[in-house]
This record gives C-alpha cells, structure tokens and sequence, in this order.
C-alpha cells in the first residue's frame, strides 16, 4: 500500500540543498519551496530516508517527514493551498456512471 507523506527540509549548505532538492524531485511533487508531496510504498520510504541520510549533516540540516495516510484516502484531501501551488494534488474523486 503507497502512503502520502509531505516531506519538509531546511538544508544549511548549497551543495547539499541541490542535492536533497534532486533526491525529492525524483520522489514527489513540489508544493513549495523545500516541500514535497510524494506517493510511497515502505520500501520507497526507506530507500528515500536512505538516501537522504546519505546527503545531509544531521548537526546543521533538518528534514520533518509527516504521514498523511493511505493514498486515495485522507492523504489526498489533507493538503490545503491558499495562493497558487507550485503543482496541483491529482484528483482521486471517483466518478460513477
């Protein structure tokens, strides 16, 4: 089952901001600047958290990773934007003929 979880970073050295930027781009969607939106199986997390751990310095960087639920399911709908989002949230609605 694919979680939705919104991933936050402050990263304090350039180098290593590109490089978690990068990491994330290839995991999820930019809401914002240093916030990602991404779609993963446990396996996915783990080799994301990974990967991650393998760029950041832990005495100057902080990553906040929060568990919005299952997607297609309140992961989906806990999101609200004011303003225009760097990129939409899918619609998951279901239609019914």
């Amino acid at each position: 089952m694919r979680g939705v979880y919104l991933i936050c970073y402050d990263v304090a050295d350039p180098k290593r901001l590109r490089k978690t930027y990068r990491t994330l781009q290839g995991a999820g969607d930019a809401l914002q600047y240093s916030v990602f939106r991404c779609e993963l199986s446990r396996v996915e997390l783990q080799g994301l958290k990974e990967s991650l751990w393998d760029i950041l310095n832990f005495e100057q960087d902080r990553v906040m990773l929060v568990n919005l639920g299952p997607a297609g399911a309140r992961g989906d709908d806990c999101i609200e934007h004011w303003g225009e989002p760097r990129t939409l949230v899918p619609d998951r609605s279901a239609v019914i003929f």
